[in-house]
């Protein structure tokens, strides 16, 4: 990993994989989405998408294996670690957790 004082000031590209189990209904994952919503009030994120995985045809370099990802951009390295202690998140996490029974996250240093 890459320290610099210099990186604090990029952007962040937070992306997360979402397993949810497998014993839930349709209309608890559909529900699940209610997680990345309530996650949009928070003042820190610049930008947030989500959504279910594709159905692209199948190659050896593509993995649709999960349920839902999420994508933030933060405008800094000290943003995305206010989000990571933000209220909101932590009490959507706890909320929807019981939903999920893999996450996996990517953070990546946007180049302009």
């Amino acid at each position: 990993m890459i320290e610099n004082t210099q990186l604090n000031k990029q952007k962040i590209q937070h992306f997360v994989l979402f397993w949810l189990k497998p014993q839930l209904t349709t209309k608890e994952i559909n529900d699940f989405a209610n997680f990345f919503e309530s996650l949009k009030s928070i003042k820190l994120i610049k930008n947030l998408h989500y959504g279910l995985a594709a159905s692209t045809p199948a190659r050896s370099v593509t993995d649709n294996s999960f349920t839902y990802s999420l994508t933030i951009t933060f405008d800094s390295i000290e943003d995305h670690n206010a989000y990571q202690e933000d209220a909101t998140h932590l009490d959507a996490v706890e909320k929807f957790s019981k939903n999920w029974y893999r996450v996996v996250v990517h953070d990546t240093i946007i180049n302009s």
